[in-house]
């Protein structure tokens, strides 16, 4: 009479004869089962579990799985800015593409990158697995150069902080500022044009090598680039009015 034989390698293997009921009580990240002439193994990762198993003819084997645990961060960050109009306030922007237990944003302003203080504080969803988008202003700025935080507070109290953006407000109100954002970028580009003086505003996008992959005329103060379909790398993103570089981007694609 054959007998299933219970093997335990490298992540861990749970083995079962006879009738198995369940192989653990818990999240099963990945499994399968394996058949060959000594009998046939049953494995998973999971959570830790210990079964007994018995049955007619066959023998007694206790399994352990390794531990597994599925932690819900409390947000993910897409991407995150703070770009000054040139009409006196600097314009906040960020988006998240997953949430668990948010329970709101600050936004937070400094004059050296040391010392933070809160300006703004928006609502955030609570739990949310698709993209949000989030807007606040600063209508009193810093002349000069200031810098910009987010913190998250969750429904706990605990705290998370984004990465810090600088802005310099003491740049000509009159001037065209061209910017582009997020970068490096996965599925997106926000290309921003501040004071746009002319119609025929172009973009283009090129390789490294000088290869023009895609061209669009600007009809916006925001263009959205999708950026998905490239391969990760690095590219030049080109701004031209008639025909004369306005200014020029690399590019990264993650």
């Amino acid at each position: 009479m054959k007998k299933s034989i219970s093997i335990l390698l490298g992540v861990s293997f749970l083995i079962g004869i006879a009738n198995i009921g369940i192989a653990q009580n818990g999240t099963v990240a990945s499994g399968g089962v394996a058949n060959g002439n000594g009998g046939t193994a049953t494995y998973s990762v999971g959570e830790v579990v210990y079964k007994t198993l018995s049955g007619n003819g066959g023998i007694v084997i206790e399994g352990l799985q390794q531990a597994y645990n599925a932690i819900d961060l409390p947000i993910t960050l897409l991407q995150f800015s703070a770009i000054y109009t040139g009409n006196k306030t600097v314009e906040i922007s960020w988006n998240t593409v997953s949430e668990f237990n948010n329970q709101y944003f600050t936004v937070e302003r400094s004059k050296d990158g040391v010392g933070f203080e809160e300006i703004n504080r928006i609502q955030g969803n609570g739990n949310s697995y698709s993209k949000q988008t989030y807007q606040a202003t600063d209508a009193s700025p810093l002349y000069g150069t200031s810098y910009y935080r987010l913190k998250q507070i969750d429904n706990d109290g605990t705290v998370t902080y984004s990465s810090i953006v600088s802005v310099n407000t003491s740049e000509s109100d009159s001037e065209m500022r061209v910017n582009a954002y997020p970068n490096p970028t996965v599925s997106y580009l926000n290309l921003q044009i501040v004071n746009a003086a002319s119609k025929n505003l172009k973009y283009a996008i090129y390789t490294m090598e000088g290869k023009l992959i895609s061209e669009q005329k600007i009809n916006d103060n925001l263009t959205i680039i999708g950026t998905s379909g490239l391969s990760k790398g690095s590219y030049l993103l080109k701004v031209t009015n008639r025909n004369e570089l306005e200014k020029s981007f690399k590019i990264i694609k993650n």
